[in-house]
């Protein structure tokens, strides 16, 4: 029963972290259709929220690994639950970054149009290997076929691919929110604005009201 109760606190917190996440994604990429765009940290909530999350993860895990250890001393010699254990910790690695060097820059109501390549960076990367990392942990944890079949090297490259295209993904995504005013004739910026916009048909733009209202955290 403990390894049970333990597996569903590690589930929950997997699938509580993710839910944010993808929720704060999706308003990010609405906001970024707009022109004149300023993109904003997370809301404090949803940082605590993602935050506890991670320390029920990081618990939750540490009780499973122990049960583990105290019915098989060889429970850690398992290439994927190493690997595992690597990308969790890169993950609280990042989670500071995150706290510490991206948030603060966001805090700042700069227009994305006004980045520097090294505010770009800043943002993607560290953003890009949040949500790789959080969503490719949860997948290891369901992907019992591969215990023991996979070396470190099969489980983590994964992992490294998934994280280039998230951070490509998200650069070209900054590269849409820079654009403050519609070009003539349009261009497939425009037409992305347009497309991921309910109300913003090219040739015009409209300022965002809550970007401009909506106050930094804290």
């Amino acid at each position: 029963m403990d390894k049970l109760l333990l597996s569903y606190a590690h589930l929950m917190a997997t699938c509580l972290a993710l839910g944010v996440i993808m929720t704060t994604d999706l308003r990010l990429l609405a906001k970024m259709a707009r022109y004149r765009c300023i993109i904003r940290p997370p809301r404090r909530f949803e940082m605590q929220v993602i935050a506890l999350a991670l320390l029920a993860l990081c618990v939750s895990g540490a009780g499973s690994i122990a049960l583990g250890l105290s019915t098989s001393p060889e429970y850690l010699d398992n290439p994927k639950l190493q690997a595992k254990l690597l990308l969790v910790a890169l993950l609280c690695a990042n989670a500071f970054v995150l706290h510490r060097i991206t948030f603060p820059r966001l805090a700042k109501p700069h227009r994305v149009s006004g980045w520097t390549w090294r505010d770009h960076l800043s943002v993607a990367l560290p953003v890009a290997l949040s949500n790789t990392l959080w969503l490719y942990c949860a997948f290891l944890g369901v992907a019992r076929s591969w215990n023991n079949t996979r070396s470190m090297a099969e489980v983590l490259l994964p992992a490294l691919v998934l994280y280039g295209l998230a951070a490509a993904g998200i650069l070209a995504a900054l590269r849409v929110a820079a654009r403050d005013e519609p070009q003539t004739p349009p261009d497939w910026i425009d037409s992305m604005k347009a497309r991921l916009s309910d109300h913003a048909p090219l040739g015009g733009y409209r300022a965002p009201f809550e970007d401009s209202q909506q106050p930094g955290p804290g």
